[in-house]
């Protein structure tokens, strides 16, 4: 069974941006992409979990980008899951060029009854004679979000729209990152030239919403909140 999962590619025009370099956006959708690939490889996607009425949630997602690829650039991405604790596990990505190291990640999942909204151990799912890797390709551990946004200044605002929604119906998990990259100019987004990216996904968000978005500054790391109409927290974004 294969524990872990390695894709060698070109970066094609599609996942680029106006660097002509892979986007971080597009960095996420190739994480997502690859993880829904390997879990159909090890029975446990969506057309095995479905039947049972149990689902895949993202929580959490943490990023770093070490060196962008450009485009035409032969890479390789790797995932593979770790052992599971409880009701949550973590998957680890890395993105080489050769022996370079561009990005390195990793995402906490959980699996979801949908008939029941609670969640189940991961376990319970993961299939017999799955080899688990101790690999980590980040051993930093996900940071802790202030919490305070009293004081936060609001950038904009964004509407979901039909195209950020996705096969559950709700904001797809990617469309979180693109509707953030989408608050900047193309000259601004390169000149921050982010390194570090955390995401949680707090909430389902759904087409026709719109969010609030506020920033934080936090020392070096700067926190983004986006606020349903009623207050409370969809999706917490952290970099610097």
């Amino acid at each position: 069974m294969t524990d872990k999962l390695e894709k060698t590619f070109a970066i094609v025009p599609s996942q680029c941006d106006s660097t002509a370099r892979l986007g971080i956006p597009n960095a996420f959708s190739l994480f997502m992409d690859i993880a829904t690939e390997h879990a159909d490889q090890l029975g446990i996607g969506l057309k095995d979990l479905g039947p049972q009425n149990k689902f895949w949630l993202t929580v959490k997602s943490k990023v770093h980008f070490y060196d962008m690829p450009a485009l035409s650039d032969v890479v390789t991405l790797t995932t593979w899951p770790e052992k599971p604790e409880g009701r949550k596990c973590i998957r680890d990505y890395i993105l080489k060029r050769g022996d370079d190291l561009l990005v390195a990640g990793k995402t906490e999942w959980a699996v979801i009854d949908t008939s029941t909204g609670r969640l189940v151990r991961v376990d319970s799912v993961y299939p017999e004679g799955l080899v688990l890797l101790e690999d980590h390709a980040l051993n930093e551990d996900f940071a802790r979000f202030e919490g305070d946004i009293s004081c936060a200044e609001e950038i904009g605002h964004y509407c979901i729209r039909s195209t950020d929604i996705d096969l559950g119906g709700h904001m797809n998990n990617v469309a979180y990152i693109r509707a953030f990259a989408s608050l900047f100019s193309s000259k601004e987004w390169d000149r921050m030239a982010i390194k570090d990216m955390e995401v949680w996904y707090r909430s389902q968000s759904f087409e026709g919403e719109t969010f609030r978005v506020l920033k934080n500054d936090i020392g070096d790391a700067k926190e983004v909140y986006y606020l349903k109409e009623d207050g409370s927290v969809a999706f917490q974004l952290r970099y610097q």
